[in-house]
């Protein structure tokens, strides 16, 4: 989430001129995809108006809206989009937008017993589901958007990550080529940051941001949720341990699964090293907070020293 299009109180009235009069409209800063936009109306109802930024293409749109509604539709607490004479993606300053239901909670900061629980209860729960999912889409986040990126920095000289980027494009060419193809896919949310999930007296309330959702083995989830969660300063082993051994005692993961878990460790921490450096210098408009590449570049180099498979 971030603000990089800017809209007044009238022009989102447009949008909303037969859902209600909107009293406030607050850009939400927090995030680096899209420009999201917290709308409350006159009886006090609350929406998220989303603008929909050059990242995410129009033809995903029904892709990711569909997403979360089969997710809600089976038990997961995440936004789904408002629907107006059959319509769920609108227009504003000519660009796609959605309006998504307001979800209670707050992201949390403290990562504890707790917290490491339910947060193995709903990601089992979220798998289950998307193993029996329909939908399709291929996960478009990996080598050849990573490759992309690199040819972007290949000819802008204007940073300071010389080694960094060259270590990982050294990784990057090893694991070419390695990509499991043995492995089940199911739908997954692929970006399960702790901006993503809100808690109310460390429990889960909701899930939002499902537009990196895709197909893709569910260990590729699990990597990208352990490295933003339990790789805060340093590795929180206990809470890593007990948040999949309760996960485990839900889904069984195969002899394979478990055989690439390290590697889709390093492949979520090089996708997110990579998008976080280009954001930082490719996508400076708007009113946006950038995160620091390097915790990823630190979680690959941690991962090429370690095996967490011993884990599962």
């Amino acid at each position: 989430m971030a603000v990089y299009t800017n809209i007044s109180q009238s022009e989102a009235q447009i949008l909303f001129i037969n859902i209600g009069k909107i009293t406030q409209l607050e850009g939400i800063q927090e995030g680096v995809e899209n420009t999201n936009y917290k709308v409350t109306l006159e009886d006090n109802k609350k929406y998220i108006l989303t603008i929909f930024e050059k990242r995410t293409k129009e033809e995903d749109l029904p892709f990711f809206n569909n997403a979360m509604l089969e997710f809600k539709e089976k038990g997961i607490s995440c936004p789904t989009a408002f629907e107006l004479d059959g319509k769920n993606i609108f227009k504003i300053k000519n660009k796609n937008c959605s309006i998504y239901n307001f979800l209670k909670g707050r992201p949390t900061k403290i990562i504890n017993k707790d917290v490491s629980i339910s947060l193995s209860e709903m990601m089992a729960k979220m798998h289950m589901i998307g193993r029996e999912s329909k939908l399709n889409r291929y996960n478009t986040m990996l080598i050849p958007s990573w490759s992309y990126i690199l040819g972007k920095f290949h000819d802008f000289k204007e940073h300071n990550f010389n080694e960094e980027l060259k270590l990982v494009s050294e990784s990057i060419e090893e694991m070419r080529g390695q990509f499991p193809n043995n492995l089940d896919t199911s739908l997954i949310h692929a970006d399960l940051f702790p901006d993503n999930v809100f808690f109310e007296n460390n429990k889960i309330t909701g899930i939002i941001d499902f537009f990196f959702s895709c197909n893709d083995t569910i260990i590729y989830d699990l990597s990208t949720l352990i490295n933003s969660w339990f790789f805060v300063d340093k590795f929180s082993e206990e809470n890593c341990k007990l948040f999949l051994n309760n996960y485990l005692n839900k889904i069984n993961l195969s002899k394979y699964e478990k055989e690439n878990f390290n590697f889709y460790l390093k492949a979520s921490a090089i996708r997110f090293f990579l998008t976080r450096l280009h954001d930082m210098y490719f996508n400076n408009s708007g009113d946006v907070n950038h995160k620091d590449p390097m915790d990823f570049f630190h979680i690959l180099r941690f991962h090429q020293k370690n095996n967490l498979e011993d884990f599962i």
